[in-house]
């Protein structure tokens, strides 16, 4: 079960990619997509993490939302709820990403094509949540609620404020040697996603979370001195 750092800390890192996914390709809210992902993969701590896979996306005939999807999959084991109240374990070909992005934006592209017609711009996050389940997203008899409850719990509607020509960015604080707290488990899971390791993704900024910026900011041409500014976020949260 996922601690409340670790949910706060997926939640921050994942509303980002979602407001950036629904500024480009629209219709779904972030606030779903991000509640739908907290679900489906655990808030960041079920195994199909490793894979950068968010949604429980399935690779289904691999011919249909592939722009953002490089045709990497894995297999897992997973429960489907065929009838109401009736569990059915079975092993199925998941899509695999190489970024939290990629994985996002493609959720968005899939939910775009004629499959989920039925899920409409402009409706509300109760709404949609129905409707993503009636076009077959998921087989779960409990998941529209659980996510709607989610949405409520964590205020996810705050992530909806995106408009054409806008974008609702979260101002990251500068972070350096000895900082604590969600925006540096959010940094560490940057620098882990683009290889730069950190030991344990704790929210302490000591001396391995250092080495690692350090190696990043060289890296990318940055200024080389362990602190985490506006130019190495930037750098970090580069799609």
């Amino acid at each position: 079960m996922a601690t409340k750092e670790q949910i706060r800390a997926f939640i921050d890192t994942i509303a980002p990619a979602a407001q950036k996914a629904y500024k480009e390709l629209g219709k779904v809210l972030p606030s779903v997509a991000i509640g739908m992902s907290c679900v489906e993969c655990g808030y960041g701590t079920a195994g199909s993490c490793k894979h950068h896979s968010y949604f429980g996306h399935k690779v289904g005939s691999g011919k249909t939302a592939t722009k953002y999807w490089g045709g990497k999959f894995f297999t897992s084991k997973t429960g489907e709820e065929y009838q109401i109240g009736i569990h059915t374990t079975i092993t199925a070909a998941f899509r695999a990403y190489d970024s939290m992005d990629q994985c996002t934006f493609n959720f968005y592209e899939l939910l775009n094509t004629s499959l989920y017609s039925g899920v409409k711009s402009g409706a509300d996050y109760k709404t949609q949540m129905q409707q993503i389940k009636a076009c077959g997203y998921m087989t779960s008899s409990t998941e529209v609620n659980s996510v709607i409850s989610i949405i409520n719990k964590y205020n996810l509607t705050q992530y909806d404020s995106v408009v054409a020509g806008s974008t609702v960015v979260k101002e990251r604080p500068t972070l350096k040697t000895s900082s604590r707290g969600a925006d540096v488990t959010y940094l560490q899971q940057c620098l882990t996603a683009r290889g730069y390791g950190v030991g344990a993704i704790d929210g302490i900024f000591g001396s391995k979370t250092l080495e690692a910026v350090k190696s990043f900011q060289a890296d990318s041409g940055l200024i080389v001195d362990g602190i985490v500014g506006v130019k190495t976020w930037e750098k970090l949260e580069e799609k």
